[in-house]
Formats: structure tokens, C-alpha cells, sequence
């Protein structure tokens, strides 16, 4: 086993579980689909979770390949996956019947879920990478190039913006980004 394989093989499987509490909360959806208002916004959020574990999942396997696995990155990369964990079980009620309005759950937990993204998203985009010197390099070529440092640029100002509105609309608009 590779050193690279040793790290992902933790990182993988904490994001796997991730992925497996999303699914998780779409299946128990179906099976209390008479019983709960879903609305809009817990399943765009649900849906922007999964793509963005993807994108985490395939990124980290393309670009720490090269690095050398240490305890730093280890524990670094299980804090990032951690918080995608615990951001993920937070995304569906866990009692549907106690909570069956979905979009008062999103209002309650969205600030939280996207919080736990945002950092997950900055150690894993930003410590991660400057532990060695071709991911500073990387990091510093995305900021420094305007084709590129658009897209984290877009993700904090729709956070920024749901973060401090309660309007339905303008936040699903903004997980729509």
C-alpha cells in the first residue's frame, strides 16, 4: 500500500460516509414522502452537498497523489472530512415527523451546513495544498489568475448572501450558483 493510498483510504472513506448520509436522507424522504412538506431547499442543498463531495473527493485524488503522507496531512485531512460529515448529517431532519417542515429545517441548519462546507472547502483547498511547495504554487497560480479564482470567489459571496437572508427564493437562487 502506498503512502497515498494509506491517507485515502481514511479521507475516502469519512467522505464516503458523507455521501452515504445524503442518500440516506433522500431514501428516508421517499419512504415519508406523504407525511413531510419537502419544499425546495433542503434538496437543492442536499444535491450542491454531493456535488461538492465529488468535486472534493475527485480533487484530492488528482492532486495529493504527489504528496508525501505525513500525521499533519492525516489529521488534517480527517478534520476536513469530518466536518463534511457532520455538515451532512445535518442537511434532513432526523425525525421526520417531529420535523416536517423542510424548508424551517434548512432555515435552522443552513448557516451551520454551509459554515462546516466553507471550512471544510479552505483547509482542504488551502492548509492542505501548502504542505508542500507544488500545492503553494498551484494555490498561488488560482489566485493570481483571473480565469481561475472566479469560482471560490462566486461560492463565498452565495454564502455570504445566505448566511444573512431568510428569503426562500434568494437562497435557493444562491444553491443554484
Amino acid at each position: 500500500m502506498s503512502g497515498f493510498e494509506f491517507f485515502f483510504s481514511l479521507y475516502g472513506l469519512v467522505l464516503g460516509l458523507s455521501v452515504v448520509e445524503i442518500i440516506s436522507g433522500f431514501a428516508r424522504l421517499v419512504h415519508n414522502r406523504g407525511a413531510v412538506r419537502v419544499g425546495w431547499l433542503v434538496p437543492a442543498l442536499a444535491i450542491l452537498m454531493l456535488f461538492d463531495l465529488a468535486n472534493f473527493w475527485m480533487s484530492a485524488f488528482v492532486r495529493l497523489q504527489a504528496y508525501e503522507p505525513s500525521y499533519g496531512m492525516l489529521i488534517i485531512g480527517l478534520l476536513i472530512s469530518s466536518l463534511y460529515y457532520v455538515a451532512a448529517s445535518a442537511v434532513f431532519p432526523r425525525d421526520f415527523q417531529a420535523e416536517p417542515d423542510f424548508d424551517a429545517v434548512y432555515l435552522r441548519h443552513r448557516r451551520l451546513v454551509l459554515g462546516l462546507m466553507t471550512v471544510a472547502g479552505l483547509l482542504a483547498f488551502e492548509l492542505l495544498p501548502s504542505l508542500n511547495a507544488a500545492g503553494r504554487a498551484a494555490r498561488l497560480h488560482v489566485w493570481t489568475t483571473p480565469g481561475e479564482f472566479w469560482q471560490p470567489l462566486l461560492f463565498f459571496a452565495a454564502v455570504g448572501v445566505i448566511v444573512v437572508t431568510r428569503s426562500k427564493w434568494i437562497n435557493l437562487a444562491m444553491l443554484s450558483c
